[in-house]
């Protein structure tokens, strides 16, 4: 079917727009009190918004490139503002971390000042303190479409770096002994088994613990600058296939279409008014014969939930007719060719229908605007809920997946098979691979 554009589509499109600029104007004057939304005032958003971003990825692959900048806006720009940055020079001053007490001072509210020493706790709550504004007594909050208070935009000003500093500097000298040892950056520490060494550590609490008489460990004190690499020196091997990452959403793997249509899809508890992105996928061109489904899945990991892409195991798999179920209790993984011991049984008449109904509940139309069309197929299993290190009869300490008791139902054709692009470290986290180094040996503390 072809679809023609009119006129009238245009004028209502350019009615959208115009609507929309008006909208984003109203936004950005009452919630950041700007009089004039200019080209300037948006680049700004733009680049601040972007240099955030840019530090919370330093801060998680590199390591901090900052210590004291911080975002400064309670709100955050529309989407469609953050444009013409790729020319953007974004540079960090690395600066200084704050001391303890200083970081304290600045995240606390004045209800926690008796976390604080006594020397510093009046600038929280005095009228005379420099910094007291920071620490308002009532202020306002913005549910800025949010429904539970705790979820709210708090109001409250940005503390200034250097007036906290200068504030606290008078009154620093008047910490005693214990709180000066508290409020100190120390260097990390290494404690390794060495064979060579047998002393005796003397327990700090006596009265708790008794002495170590014979101590084998050693101590490797680690500079506090060991911890910063220079970008220089960073490299990434850039993968731009669809990789997985656990609860992350991705619209790959799975062939799909996607359109807008008002279906009512639920938004805040409530039903939608206008129109919903839909994502619908599309049927198979291979019929999906239940006990090839089995051989391909029963017993293996594989991936549920899509787009947020969740690890489980199968445990079973019908087509409302047949059932096939792993004959056995524990929660083994089969990753080789063999085909895991299996039960098969034919379904009653009420366990026809309760798979009916089963199916019938699947549906994601509503709650997530996923249509998955017609199910002939599901797959029985459990979500990974961790993994736990776990010592063999050798000795050998395994790194271990770990499946909830609960099997939950989901259509075949939802599912993500395992592979090196949707999981780049399913080999890396076998059941089977040592995670120690086989040299460690373990004594007895006598």
């Amino acid at each position: 079917m072809t679809y023609y554009c009119t006129e009238e589509d245009g004028e209502d499109d350019d009615m959208f727009e115009t609507e929309f600029r008006q909208y984003k104007r109203t936004y950005y004057m009452t919630k950041m009190g700007v009089e004039v939304v200019s080209d300037e005032f948006l680049a700004n958003q733009a680049k601040c918004y972007v240099e955030g971003i840019q530090w919370i990825l330093h801060y998680y692959y590199h390591g901090v490139q900052s210590w004291s900048w911080y975002y400064p806006y309670h709100y955050a720009p529309f989407l469609s503002d953050v444009r013409n940055i790729s020319s953007l020079m974004l540079a960090f001053d690395l600066g200084k971390p704050f001391m303890p007490f200083q970081q304290l001072l600045g995240v606390l509210p004045s209800a926690s000042k008796d976390l604080l020493p006594q020397c510093y706790q009046h600038l929280m709550t005095s009228p005379g303190s420099p910094i007291v504004e920071y620490y308002p007594q009532d202020f306002k909050t913005d549910l800025n479409g949010k429904q539970q208070e705790w979820e709210a935009v708090v109001l409250i000003p940005f503390i200034d770096e250097k007036c906290l500093l200068a504030a606290m500097e008078p009154y620093t000298p008047k910490l005693t002994p214990s709180e000066k040892a508290r409020n100190r950056h120390t260097e990390c520490a290494v404690y390794c088994f060495d064979k060579e060494l047998d002393y005796v550590y003397n327990s700090p609490l006596p009265q708790l613990f008794p002495n170590i008489v014979h101590c084998r460990v050693r101590q490797t004190p680690i500079p506090m600058d060991a911890w910063r690499v220079s970008l220089d020196h960073v490299g990434h091997r850039v993968d731009r296939g669809p990789l997985y990452f656990c609860g992350f959403p991705t619209l790959q793997h799975i062939r799909h279409k996607f359109y807008k249509k008002k279906t009512g899809v639920m938004v805040f508890q409530q039903s939608s008014r206008g129109e919903n992105m839909i994502l619908e996928i599309l049927a198979s061109q291979e019929l999906e014969q239940v006990e090839d489904v089995a051989a391909l899945v029963l017993g293996k990991s594989l991936f549920v939930n899509w787009p947020h892409l969740m690890e489980a195991r199968v445990v079973a798999v019908s087509d409302g007719e047949t059932k096939f179920s792993l004959d056995e209790p524990s929660q083994v993984l089969y990753l080789g060719d063999t085909p895991p011991p299996t039960k098969v049984t034919r379904l009653t008449d009420k366990e026809q229908k309760e798979w009916v109904k089963e199916v019938q509940g699947l549906s994601e139309y509503k709650r997530k605007g996923i249509v998955i069309n017609e199910t002939d197929v599901v797959v029985y299993g459990q979500l990974l809920t961790g993994r736990k290190y776990v010592i063999g009869q050798s000795g050998k300490v395994h790194l271990e997946k770990q499946f909830a008791k609960q099997v939950l139902p989901f259509p075949f054709q939802t599912i993500v098979k395992v592979n090196n692009h949707t999981s780049p470290n399913v080999n890396r986290d076998s059941n089977q691979e040592p995670v120690f180094w086989e040299k460690f040996e373990v004594v007895q503390m006598i």
